[in-house]
């Protein structure tokens, strides 16, 4: 339907309704907007291009996982050539799995159009890409090249990784992954780690490696050991604690500080009127003038304001581990974002009104502009703390890292009227990815800004989904009673007004 919208629009409006497809399709299903794009993809495929494997597929003869792979394998080759091919993939796909089966597809289209097999090879070139991602508790950097290229790096890296005596402690895959540092680090040669006096091959190797460049984001109360909350490493996600404390201590690191006064207070350290809470010492329980003990105060179900970034500090600075009373009363322990995420469905279950956001107007609450909210582009700092926030993208499911986003206004910036739209403030702005940034900016989905930095999001079919900040946490699905019924379509789309547009990327 979506895609049909597509095409009845046309003209010089480009809609991209499709888009939206993709995004409901992920948010539903719990799947990235990747992988709904490949589903998508692939019954578009099955329905226009490859009918055999279609009935096959409907049939239950063949998996997704050996459909995919056909789909894949016959991309970009023309109508004829995938109708002369098919029924002899589909008969391999029956006895073959995927991996196996991607060899046989190229030995049949080598065998009946060696010609597009070739062109399709040339334009791949075009495609070569590096990139990293995690992998459990490791990292993983991939490069895609041709295959000259892929045979010429491996015999380099294997030539580095042989610089060693046969009498290094090291297995092969071991030193070929320090002889892929070494070349990085512009080394010809390892380090051999025979710990022989004798060793023939015991050159020392020179030079100092570069230190790398990275941002980590941790909680003051876990840098203090009251907490043991993951921390996050900028590219890779979330780390434990040590090892956030191991990377501040070897490497010149700038603080980026909350309102210090709300954790004071959370912790019980100071009173309202934010003076230290001093213990009275030389009074008894038992002694008439002794203060009643305080109730306990419930957990915000907030987030602190970022305020400002602290000076920068040199390596081995750390506070001191442990240095604060530790917390044991459960009363003060933070809640869990899911616990978060349903107070929030449920209180705006009871009234729908706080789904409105806190400062509909985009202002924060301020009366007047604080310095740099009239002006359109936020300032370093203000990115930096609407990234150190939020992390990645804030649209529900989507997990690109902040540094990938774009930083949008939730209420949108009106440049003729500076005063009446919403200010670039850390309380009206919020990390998106392109893709997302789009659907908002046609209104295809709506973003409120909640206390604590929460976000509501409202699709075009009126379901709606809660994400939080600090750091790829997953908010549980909303109350029940907050989705209302799915109606048989979306909304029809609708240009706005110029006034009140989104801003085009990156804000």
């Amino acid at each position: 339907m979506w895609f049909e919208r597509d095409v009845a629009a046309g003209g010089d409006v480009i809609v991209d309704c499709g888009n939206n497809a993709l995004a409901e399709i992920a948010v539903r299903i719990g799947c990235s907007k990747t992988m709904a794009e490949n589903y998508a993809l692939l019954g578009l495929d099955l329905r226009l291009r490859l009918p055999l494997t279609r009935v096959v597929f409907a049939a239950g003869g063949l998996d997704y996982a050996r459909v995919a792979k056909i789909s894949r394998s016959l991309g970009g080759f023309t109508a004829a050539t995938v109708a002369a091919a098919e029924p002899e993939i589909v008969a391999a796909a029956r006895s073959l799995s995927p991996g196996p089966l991607g060899s046989a597809i190229e030995h049949v289209l080598i065998r009946i159009a060696p010609d597009e097999v070739a062109q399709r090879r040339i334009d791949a070139t075009r495609c070569r890409r590096v990139r990293k991602r995690r992998d459990g508790d490791l990292g993983v950097f991939e490069a895609v090249l041709s295959p000259e290229e892929c045979e010429a790096t491996w015999q380099r890296i294997a030539e580095v990784a042989d610089t060693v005596c046969t009498h290094d402690r090291r297995n092969r895959q071991y030193r070929l992954v320090d002889a892929f540092q070494a070349l990085i680090h512009g080394e010809n040669r390892l380090q051999c780690k025979c710990g022989r006096a004798d060793c023939v091959a015991a050159e020392k190797v020179s030079g100092k490696r570069r230190t790398p460049l990275v941002q980590v984001s941790i909680d003051v109360a876990t840098l203090l050991g009251l907490l043991s909350n993951p921390a996050y490493l900028e590219g890779y996600g979330p780390i434990d604690p040590a090892l956030a404390r191991e990377l501040a201590a070897d490497g010149t690191w700038q603080a980026m500080l909350t309102e210090a006064l709300e954790m004071a207070r959370s912790l019980g350290l100071v009173g309202d009127d934010a003076a230290p809470v001093q213990p009275d010492s030389a009074e008894t329980p038992d002694s008439e003038s002794a203060p009643e003990p305080a109730e306990p105060r419930p957990p915000r179900a907030c987030v602190s304001v970022f305020h400002g970034r602290g000076r920068r500090r040199t390596a081995g600075w750390l506070p001191e581990f442990g240095s604060t009373p530790a917390l044991s009363d459960p009363a003060t322990a933070e809640l869990s974002p899911t616990a978060v995420a349903q107070l929030v469905a449920t209180a705006i279950a009871k009234d729908p009104q706080l789904a409105n956001g806190e400062h509909p107007d985009g202002h924060g609450g301020h009366s007047t502009p604080p310095p740099g909210a009239l002006e359109y582009r936020p300032d370093a700092e203000t990115v930096a703390i609407v990234r150190a926030r939020d992390r990645h993208c804030r649209f529900p499911g989507c997990r690109v890292p902040a540094k990938k986003c774009q930083v949008d206004h939730v209420i949108p910036f009106r440049h003729h009227a500076p005063h009446a739209g919403g200010w670039t403030i850390p309380s009206n702005l919020q990390c998106l990815c392109a893709f997302h940034h789009q659907l908002k900016t046609m209104k295809l989905w709506s973003a409120k800004m909640l206390p604590g930095a929460i976000i509501i999001w409202t699709s075009s079919y009126h379901t709606s989904h809660i994400t939080l900040p600090d750091g790829g946490l997953t908010a549980s699905p909303p109350d029940p009673d907050l989705i209302p019924k799915i109606r048989n379509g979306p909304d029809k789309w609708e240009p706005s007004p110029p006034d009140q547009c989104d801003d085009p990327p990156p804000f």
